[in-house]
């Protein structure tokens, strides 16, 4: 893909996400990278050293320039050494999280008092040493580094690599992307890289292994106690195996546009129609039927909602019913040295009345207990660990389905909702993005001749596969007669719960019903708009509300301390990888002028 094509396509992405990419300013320097060489020393005691030398021509004058080398976790850059050819310098050493920028000034004087003259090449060399670059695994080294990283602002023209090693038998190495690589070769023990061109916001990566007989006593290596050939072989692999698939997929991309854009449309019209039903209310005041929290939550569609599901609301509703209820009290006080926290206490003389759904949401709970007793903050706090939160999130993503096979299996749900149609949208949403993710990474860094055409049609297939996702079940499923009059139903209870004009003309009755009220809004996401009515509104001029658990818990910030304690459990839950994919290298960065 030549240059033209490909800032065409990144200004096409960069529109598509526009509203999530922050803008950058233009650079008044205006330079260029002639070249990059890059020298790697695998030291026997697990030390990478590296030296890097960068050729500018500036067309205008500069202050200077930078370097911006990413560090992962416990990785160190030492004995570092700069040094300019073609100016005078000096240089800064700026600490940031996750890097370290050196600052180089550079000079056209030896006074250091002017800066260089447009139209100068000046050549600027690091070098430093690495650590925990270089990984031991128990059955191979690996170095896996950026020869050239993402992060530079301006392309390169000419990019050069030498990686010199122990010993050059046992050593396998792969480049990514390899149609960047106009050269490679050995030398004795040494592998020389060459590249063409490379742009901005492209990497140029070298993945080797190294038999662990070359190092001895690697204590600046980075040590993982597990296997890792057979991972990175795999990883290579699938790779290689990608590249191969893009020029088959170049072939059929436009046919699965048109598909793209057809194929959601006749299973709507095919399966997705709701039926007429007698059912014309304007809005209920009271609960249209006596299911539980859970259950009508399940039964809600919604955008990435699907019908038959429960989903976190649901989770939250149940505890906010088994407070209703008792099974759950609440205070507020210290627990653990944590103030201003509302306290739940599971009173376990009630639990024999629980249904087993609801006995599953208590023991998600129970490990959060510390002296009988629940505090939110430490909850949340805890839910910051990865491991904790891996196990939470495991936990309701069980109690959801678990709740789905008992209470809504499909014997029951087809009684309500038909849902073939939405499950043959979903599936097909799944393929379409696969093959834009496929697409588009290959049609990006791809040389074939129709890769840009290719690109723009996944990007348009990747918008189609998410909104197939994402668009509720109710599009492509449908409402039998029954299940369609009880959506509604429970749409206009909604809707009274939403609308506090409505509310204050015809309150509840009393505050047992203001407490139902609570517990199903939190079920349909509208909690927040009847807490606030219920602050509002008063009942015989008494403030009633201040004596019961269910009030108090959302009064001392319980509902939403809950909620953003669920929110960071599922957040965190993310496992971290000890083999790293393609593009993860240590390494890389880049850097600019100023």
């Amino acid at each position: 893909m030549n240059l033209k094509r490909k800032t065409i396509a990144i200004l096409l992405v960069l529109v598509f996400l526009a509203s999530t990419i922050p803008a950058v300013s233009a650079d008044d320097v205006d330079y260029s990278l002639t070249s990059g060489i890059v020298d790697l020393f695998v030291e026997e005691n697990g030390l990478l050293h590296v030296k890097e030398t960068i050729n500018y021509h500036f067309d205008s004058s500069a202050n200077g320039v930078y370097r911006d080398i990413p560090l992962k976790d416990n990785q160190e850059v030492k004995n570092l050494k700069v040094s300019v050819e073609g100016a005078y310098c000096d240089y800064t050493i700026i600490n940031e999280e996750g890097k370290e920028r050196i600052k180089v000034y550079i000079y056209s004087d030896e006074a250091k008092t002017h800066k260089i003259a447009p139209n100068s090449d000046i050549k600027v060399h690091y070098e430093y040493d690495f650590t925990n670059v270089i990984k031991i695994y128990t059955d191979t080294g690996e170095l896996h580094y950026k020869l050239w990283g993402e992060e530079w602002e301006a392309n390169v023209y000419h990019v050069k690599a030498t990686i010199h090693y122990p010993n050059k038998k046992g050593i396998e190495y792969w480049i990514n992307p390899y149609n960047h690589v106009s050269k490679d070769s050995w030398t004795n023990n040494t592998l020389n890289v060459e590249s063409g061109f490379i742009g901005s916001g492209e990497y140029l990566e070298l993945r080797s292994t190294i038999p662990l007989s070359e190092f001895k006593n690697p204590i600046y290596a980075q040590h993982i106690n597990s296997p890792g050939l057979a991972e990175i072989k795999k990883i290579q692999k699938d790779y290689e195996n990608a590249n191969e698939f893009a020029n088959t997929g170049f072939l059929v991309v436009d046919i699965l546009a048109i598909l793209s854009i057809a194929i959601p449309v006749i299973i709507y019209f095919r399966e997705g129609r709701e039926p007429k039903i007698a059912y014309n209310g304007i809005y209920e005041r009271e609960l249209p039927t006596k299911d539980s929290p859970a259950f009508v939550n399940a039964m809600q569609g919604g955008f990435g909602k699907t019908v038959g599901e429960p989903d976190t609301h649901g989770f939250q509703a149940t505890i906010m019913d088994l407070i209703n209820r008792k099974v759950i009290s609440i205070s507020k006080e210290e627990s653990n040295g944590l103030k201003n926290s509302a306290i739940m206490e599971i009173n376990y003389d009630k639990l024999s009345e629980l249904k087993p759904f609801e006995n599953e949401v208590l023991n998600i709970l129970k490990p959060f207990e510390l002296n009988g007793k629940i505090n939110l903050d430490h909850m949340e706090s805890s839910l910051k660990g990865s491991q904790i939160a891996k196990n939470f999130s495991t936990e309701i993503e069980y109690w959801e389905k678990s709740f789905k096979s008992t209470y809504l299996p499909k014997s029951k749900l087809k009684k309500y909702f038909i849902e073939s149609g939405a499950n043959h949208i979903k599936y097909y949403g799944i393929i379409i993005i696969i093959l834009a993710i496929i697409l588009g990474y290959f049609s990006i860094n791809s040389i074939v001749e129709n890769a840009f055409k290719s690109l723009i049609v996944a990007i348009f297939m990747g918008i189609v596969g998410i909104i197939c996702l994402k668009i509720p079940s109710t599009v492509g499923g449908r409402w039998t007669d029954e299940g369609a009059e009880y959506n509604a139903k429970w749409k206009n209870f909604k809707k009274y719960l939403k609308d506090y004009s409505l509310i204050k003309e015809h309150p509840p009755e009393s505050i047992a019903i203001w407490n139902e009220y609570l517990v199903y809004a939190t079920a349909l996401g509208v909690a927040d708009e009847v807490y606030k009515a219920m602050k509002m509104i008063e009942y015989n001029g008494n403030d009633y509300f201040y004596g019961n658990d269910l009030f108090l818990f959302y009064y001392f910030g319980g509902h939403h301390a809950l909620h953003h304690a669920i929110n960071t459990g599922i957040s965190t839950a993310t496992s971290n990888n000890s083999v790293g994919g393609i593009g993860g290298g240590s390494g890389g960065g880049g850097g600019g002028a100023f």
